[in-house]
Protein backbone atom coordinates (compact mmCIF):
# COMPACT_ATOMS: atom_id res chain seq x y z
CA UNK A 1 0.00 0.00 0.00
CA UNK A 2 0.99 2.95 -1.08
CA UNK A 3 2.63 5.50 1.89
CA UNK A 4 0.09 8.88 1.69
CA UNK A 5 2.07 11.73 0.72
CA UNK A 6 0.95 14.23 2.85
CA UNK A 7 2.12 11.93 5.97
CA UNK A 8 5.63 12.34 4.64
CA UNK A 9 5.72 15.65 4.03
CA UNK A 10 4.64 16.17 7.93
CA UNK A 11 7.54 13.79 8.91
CA UNK A 12 9.97 15.81 6.74
CA UNK A 13 8.59 19.14 8.65
CA UNK A 14 8.57 17.59 12.17
CA UNK A 15 12.19 16.06 11.51
CA UNK A 16 13.61 19.02 10.27
CA UNK A 17 11.77 21.91 12.47
CA UNK A 18 14.34 24.25 14.56
CA UNK A 19 12.25 23.20 17.99
CA UNK A 20 12.14 19.95 19.95
CA UNK A 21 9.64 17.45 19.05
CA UNK A 22 9.10 14.52 20.91
CA UNK A 23 6.72 12.02 21.40
CA UNK A 24 6.86 9.98 24.63
CA UNK A 25 3.94 8.10 27.69
CA UNK A 26 4.87 8.57 31.13
CA UNK A 27 7.73 6.12 30.92
CA UNK A 28 9.75 6.57 28.00
CA UNK A 29 10.22 8.46 25.08
CA UNK A 30 8.44 7.34 21.62
CA UNK A 31 10.09 9.32 19.07
CA UNK A 32 12.46 12.79 19.29
CA UNK A 33 13.08 14.73 16.41
CA UNK A 34 16.87 15.33 15.45
CA UNK A 35 17.16 19.14 16.93
CA UNK A 36 15.60 17.28 20.37
CA UNK A 37 18.09 14.44 20.51
CA UNK A 38 20.89 16.88 19.55
CA UNK A 39 19.82 19.18 22.76
CA UNK A 40 19.76 16.38 24.95
CA UNK A 41 23.38 14.88 23.68
CA UNK A 42 22.81 12.46 21.78
CA UNK A 43 21.00 11.07 18.59
CA UNK A 44 17.09 9.61 18.01
CA UNK A 45 17.65 6.06 17.80
CA UNK A 46 19.79 5.67 20.99
CA UNK A 47 16.87 8.04 23.16
CA UNK A 48 14.11 6.11 22.40
CA UNK A 49 12.58 3.67 24.85
CA UNK A 50 14.65 5.47 27.45
CA UNK A 51 12.99 6.80 30.29
CA UNK A 52 11.48 10.18 30.04
CA UNK A 53 12.26 11.40 33.84
CA UNK A 54 15.58 10.32 33.82
CA UNK A 55 16.63 13.78 31.73
CA UNK A 56 14.21 16.11 34.17
CA UNK A 57 16.05 17.85 36.23
CA UNK A 58 15.04 16.99 39.78
CA UNK A 59 13.14 20.51 40.67
CA UNK A 60 11.06 19.96 37.72
CA UNK A 61 10.11 15.66 38.69
CA UNK A 62 7.03 17.19 40.37
CA UNK A 63 5.91 19.41 38.20
CA UNK A 64 6.49 16.94 35.26
CA UNK A 65 5.00 14.07 37.13
CA UNK A 66 1.64 16.16 37.99
CA UNK A 67 1.39 17.22 34.53
CA UNK A 68 1.44 13.94 33.07
CA UNK A 69 -0.74 11.83 35.56
CA UNK A 70 -1.65 14.43 38.23
CA UNK A 71 -5.52 14.96 38.65
CA UNK A 72 -5.11 18.10 36.78
CA UNK A 73 -3.67 17.16 34.08
CA UNK A 74 -6.20 16.81 31.66
CA UNK A 75 -7.09 20.77 32.46
CA UNK A 76 -3.31 21.43 31.62
CA UNK A 77 -3.65 20.17 28.28
CA UNK A 78 -1.95 22.70 25.94
CA UNK A 79 -0.58 24.97 28.80
CA UNK A 80 2.85 25.51 28.83
CA UNK A 81 4.98 24.26 31.88
CA UNK A 82 8.54 25.91 32.58
CA UNK A 83 10.85 22.49 33.05
CA UNK A 84 14.71 21.84 33.45
CA UNK A 85 15.94 19.02 31.04
CA UNK A 86 19.44 17.84 31.68
CA UNK A 87 21.44 16.63 28.64
CA UNK A 88 23.73 14.05 28.76
CA UNK A 89 26.94 16.14 29.42
CA UNK A 90 25.09 17.36 32.60
CA UNK A 91 24.14 20.71 30.72
CA UNK A 92 20.97 22.36 31.89
CA UNK A 93 18.04 23.29 29.69
CA UNK A 94 15.76 25.90 30.71
CA UNK A 95 12.65 25.02 28.66
CA UNK A 96 9.11 25.73 28.02
CA UNK A 97 7.39 22.66 27.32
CA UNK A 98 3.03 22.51 25.99
CA UNK A 99 2.09 18.32 25.69
CA UNK A 100 -1.21 17.08 24.19
CA UNK A 101 -2.57 13.65 24.35
CA UNK A 102 -2.23 11.72 20.78
CA UNK A 103 -2.15 8.30 19.25
CA UNK A 104 0.94 7.36 18.28
CA UNK A 105 1.43 3.80 16.31
CA UNK A 106 -1.89 2.83 17.64
CA UNK A 107 -1.04 3.57 21.11
CA UNK A 108 -1.81 6.43 23.59
CA UNK A 109 0.99 8.75 23.90
CA UNK A 110 1.36 12.62 24.74
CA UNK A 111 3.22 15.09 22.20
CA UNK A 112 5.37 17.45 23.65
CA UNK A 113 6.78 20.96 21.97
CA UNK A 114 9.56 21.86 23.31
CA UNK A 115 10.99 25.23 23.08
CA UNK A 116 14.57 26.35 24.59
CA UNK A 117 13.99 29.78 27.12
CA UNK A 118 17.39 29.86 28.06
CA UNK A 119 17.68 33.72 26.16
CA UNK A 120 14.08 34.97 27.68
CA UNK A 121 15.05 33.73 31.26
CA UNK A 122 18.83 35.01 31.23
CA UNK A 123 16.97 38.57 29.80
CA UNK A 124 14.12 38.16 32.74
CA UNK A 125 16.96 37.55 35.26
CA UNK A 126 19.03 40.73 33.95
CA UNK A 127 15.70 43.18 34.00
CA UNK A 128 14.74 41.69 37.41
CA UNK A 129 18.31 42.64 38.64
CA UNK A 130 18.48 45.87 36.66
CA UNK A 131 15.45 46.85 38.32
CA UNK A 132 16.11 45.92 41.87
CA UNK A 133 19.55 48.15 41.31
CA UNK A 134 17.56 50.69 40.18
CA UNK A 135 14.83 50.40 42.95
CA UNK A 136 18.05 50.10 45.48
CA UNK A 137 18.90 53.15 43.89
CA UNK A 138 16.32 55.43 44.04
CA UNK A 139 15.53 54.03 47.80
CA UNK A 140 18.53 55.47 49.01
CA UNK A 141 19.63 58.03 46.91
CA UNK A 142 20.89 60.94 48.76
CA UNK A 143 18.60 63.40 46.26
CA UNK A 144 14.92 63.53 46.11
CA UNK A 145 13.87 61.52 43.20
CA UNK A 146 10.20 60.64 42.18
CA UNK A 147 7.62 59.34 39.45
CA UNK A 148 5.20 61.97 38.25
CA UNK A 149 2.29 60.91 35.76
CA UNK A 150 1.50 63.03 32.67
CA UNK A 151 -0.85 64.92 34.45
CA UNK A 152 1.32 66.22 37.58
CA UNK A 153 0.57 64.03 40.11
CA UNK A 154 2.87 61.73 42.32
CA UNK A 155 3.66 58.45 41.78
CA UNK A 156 6.05 57.48 43.54
CA UNK A 157 8.63 59.35 45.35
CA UNK A 158 11.96 58.18 47.60
CA UNK A 159 12.84 59.06 51.53
CA UNK A 160 15.34 61.73 50.69
CA UNK A 161 12.09 63.67 48.95
CA UNK A 162 9.53 63.38 51.41
CA UNK A 163 11.87 64.61 54.33
CA UNK A 164 12.90 67.57 52.15
CA UNK A 165 9.43 68.07 51.88
CA UNK A 166 8.24 67.51 54.96
CA UNK A 167 5.65 64.98 54.07
CA UNK A 168 5.23 60.97 54.20
CA UNK A 169 4.75 59.24 50.40
CA UNK A 170 1.49 58.35 51.50
CA UNK A 171 0.47 62.06 51.85
CA UNK A 172 2.57 62.96 48.69
CA UNK A 173 0.98 60.55 46.69
CA UNK A 174 -2.49 62.37 47.07
CA UNK A 175 -1.59 65.63 46.10
CA UNK A 176 -0.14 67.00 42.72
CA UNK A 177 3.27 68.92 41.67
CA UNK A 178 1.17 71.95 42.01
CA UNK A 179 -0.20 71.96 45.31
CA UNK A 180 3.69 71.64 46.53
CA UNK A 181 5.25 74.45 43.81
CA UNK A 182 5.68 78.18 44.69
CA UNK A 183 2.64 79.71 42.91
CA UNK A 184 5.42 82.02 40.76
CA UNK A 185 7.10 78.57 39.44
CA UNK A 186 4.05 76.68 38.44
CA UNK A 187 3.34 78.23 34.48
CA UNK A 188 7.20 77.27 33.84
CA UNK A 189 6.59 73.97 35.23
CA UNK A 190 3.32 73.41 33.32
CA UNK A 191 5.45 74.77 29.84
CA UNK A 192 7.93 72.41 30.32
CA UNK A 193 6.27 69.56 30.67
CA UNK A 194 4.38 70.44 27.90
CA UNK A 195 7.38 70.50 25.67
CA UNK A 196 8.31 66.75 27.39
CA UNK A 197 5.10 65.71 26.00
CA UNK A 198 5.70 67.32 22.14
CA UNK A 199 9.21 65.50 22.26
CA UNK A 200 10.34 69.28 21.66
CA UNK A 201 12.72 68.38 24.55
CA UNK A 202 14.01 64.89 26.35
CA UNK A 203 14.82 66.45 29.34
CA UNK A 204 15.28 69.73 31.31
CA UNK A 205 16.91 71.43 34.44
CA UNK A 206 15.98 74.57 36.33
CA UNK A 207 16.05 75.93 39.43
CA UNK A 208 12.37 76.55 41.57
CA UNK A 209 11.15 77.06 44.80
CA UNK A 210 9.12 73.82 46.76
CA UNK A 211 6.78 74.39 49.32
CA UNK A 212 7.53 72.99 52.69
CA UNK A 213 4.58 71.24 54.48
CA UNK A 214 5.38 73.93 57.22
CA UNK A 215 4.99 76.85 54.90
CA UNK A 216 8.40 77.60 53.92
CA UNK A 217 9.70 78.05 50.62
CA UNK A 218 13.03 75.89 49.66
CA UNK A 219 14.71 76.17 46.78
CA UNK A 220 15.85 73.09 44.50
CA UNK A 221 17.70 72.15 41.77
CA UNK A 222 15.65 70.32 39.66
CA UNK A 223 16.23 67.64 36.65
CA UNK A 224 13.59 66.15 34.69
CA UNK A 225 13.06 63.50 31.85
CA UNK A 226 10.29 61.27 30.38
CA UNK A 227 9.72 57.66 29.95
CA UNK A 228 7.52 56.72 26.77
CA UNK A 229 5.49 53.71 27.07
CA UNK A 230 5.87 51.19 23.55
CA UNK A 231 3.23 53.67 21.87
CA UNK A 232 5.55 55.96 21.94
CA UNK A 233 2.93 58.06 24.80
CA UNK A 234 4.81 59.92 27.77
CA UNK A 235 4.13 56.73 30.50
CA UNK A 236 5.76 59.01 33.58
CA UNK A 237 8.23 62.04 34.45
CA UNK A 238 11.15 60.82 36.34
CA UNK A 239 12.39 63.59 38.54
CA UNK A 240 15.47 64.47 40.67
CA UNK A 241 15.39 67.00 43.41
CA UNK A 242 18.43 69.11 45.16
CA UNK A 243 17.89 71.41 47.83
CA UNK A 244 19.96 74.22 47.46
CA UNK A 245 18.29 76.41 49.85
CA UNK A 246 21.46 77.10 51.97
CA UNK A 247 23.52 77.82 49.01
CA UNK A 248 20.47 80.48 47.76
CA UNK A 249 20.95 82.27 51.05
CA UNK A 250 24.67 82.74 51.03
CA UNK A 251 24.43 83.86 47.37
CA UNK A 252 22.01 86.25 48.77
CA UNK A 253 24.19 86.86 51.63
CA UNK A 254 27.50 87.51 49.08
CA UNK A 255 24.87 90.15 46.72
CA UNK A 256 24.02 92.51 50.14
CA UNK A 257 27.60 91.93 51.42
CA UNK A 258 28.71 93.68 48.09
CA UNK A 259 25.65 95.80 47.91
CA UNK A 260 26.98 97.48 51.17
CA UNK A 261 30.94 97.41 49.97
CA UNK A 262 29.77 99.61 47.10
CA UNK A 263 27.60 102.10 49.00
CA UNK A 264 30.13 102.33 51.48
CA UNK A 265 33.01 102.96 48.89
CA UNK A 266 30.11 105.69 47.18
CA UNK A 267 29.97 107.37 50.55
CA UNK A 268 34.12 107.50 50.67
CA UNK A 269 34.19 108.65 47.37
CA UNK A 270 31.19 111.62 48.18
CA UNK A 271 32.69 112.68 51.26
CA UNK A 272 36.37 113.20 48.75
CA UNK A 273 34.46 114.80 46.40
CA UNK A 274 32.66 117.01 48.94
CA UNK A 275 35.38 117.74 50.74
CA UNK A 276 37.55 119.02 47.52
CA UNK A 277 34.54 121.73 46.55
CA UNK A 278 34.07 122.77 50.47
CA UNK A 279 37.74 123.58 49.96
CA UNK A 280 37.50 125.81 47.16
CA UNK A 281 34.61 127.21 49.31
CA UNK A 282 36.19 128.02 52.46
CA UNK A 283 38.86 129.32 50.46
CA UNK A 284 36.99 131.88 48.77
CA UNK A 285 34.55 133.07 51.39
CA UNK A 286 37.93 133.87 53.48
CA UNK A 287 39.12 136.44 50.58
CA UNK A 288 35.90 137.99 50.81
CA UNK A 289 35.64 138.05 54.10
CA UNK A 290 39.19 139.53 54.53
CA UNK A 291 38.68 142.54 51.60
CA UNK A 292 38.65 140.90 48.29
CA UNK A 293 39.18 143.85 45.82
CA UNK A 294 36.69 145.30 43.49
CA UNK A 295 38.76 143.67 40.15
CA UNK A 296 39.30 139.92 42.91
CA UNK A 297 35.15 139.82 43.65
CA UNK A 298 33.84 138.59 40.18
CA UNK A 299 36.37 135.68 39.60
CA UNK A 300 35.54 134.44 43.03
CA UNK A 301 32.29 134.58 42.68
CA UNK A 302 32.13 132.63 39.66
CA UNK A 303 34.43 129.88 41.77
CA UNK A 304 31.67 129.88 44.43
CA UNK A 305 29.06 129.28 41.58
CA UNK A 306 31.24 126.44 39.93
CA UNK A 307 31.91 124.67 43.48
CA UNK A 308 27.93 124.87 44.21
CA UNK A 309 27.38 123.28 40.32
CA UNK A 310 30.26 120.99 41.12
CA UNK A 311 28.29 120.02 44.82
CA UNK A 312 24.70 120.26 42.99
CA UNK A 313 25.80 117.52 40.47
CA UNK A 314 27.35 115.06 42.96
CA UNK A 315 23.95 115.55 44.73
CA UNK A 316 22.47 114.13 41.75
CA UNK A 317 24.58 111.35 40.94
CA UNK A 318 24.28 110.71 44.59
CA UNK A 319 20.32 110.04 44.05
CA UNK A 320 21.59 107.85 41.27
CA UNK A 321 23.51 105.50 42.88
CA UNK A 322 20.31 105.43 44.75
CA UNK A 323 18.81 103.63 41.71
CA UNK A 324 18.70 99.83 42.52
CA UNK A 325 19.44 99.04 38.59
CA UNK A 326 23.50 100.96 39.89
CA UNK A 327 24.06 98.94 42.76
CA UNK A 328 24.81 95.90 40.65
CA UNK A 329 26.92 98.08 38.64
CA UNK A 330 28.44 98.93 42.07
CA UNK A 331 29.19 95.68 43.16
CA UNK A 332 30.67 94.61 39.78
CA UNK A 333 33.16 97.56 39.75
CA UNK A 334 33.82 97.71 43.76
CA UNK A 335 34.57 101.25 43.27
CA UNK A 336 32.58 104.50 42.32
CA UNK A 337 34.08 107.03 40.45
CA UNK A 338 31.64 110.10 40.61
CA UNK A 339 33.59 112.32 38.15
CA UNK A 340 31.04 113.79 34.98
CA UNK A 341 32.59 110.89 32.52
CA UNK A 342 32.35 107.86 34.62
CA UNK A 343 28.91 109.33 35.90
CA UNK A 344 27.94 109.58 32.27
CA UNK A 345 28.90 105.85 31.35
CA UNK A 346 26.67 105.20 34.23
CA UNK A 347 23.80 106.94 32.71
CA UNK A 348 24.94 105.20 29.44
CA UNK A 349 24.56 101.50 31.12
CA UNK A 350 21.08 102.11 32.73
CA UNK A 351 19.82 102.93 29.05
Amino acid sequence: MASDPAVGSFRTMVESAPEAIIVYTPEKFLYLNAFAAIRLGSDPASLIGQPIMQFVHPESVPAVIDRISGPSAASQVGVPLDVRFVARDGTVILAEIVSVPIVFEEQRAILGLIRDISRRTEAEQALRQSEERFGNAFRHSPLGMAFVSPEGRWLKANHALCEMLGYSEEELLELGIEDVTHPDDIPTDLEQLRRLVAREISSYNRMKRYRHKDGRHIWVSLAVSVVHDAGGLPAYFIGQMQDVTLQKEMQERSLEAQRIAGVAETATAVAHEMNNVLTVLMMNAELLAHGATAEETPGITAEILTASSRIAATVQRLRNVADPKSVDYLGETKMIDLSPATAKQISKSRK
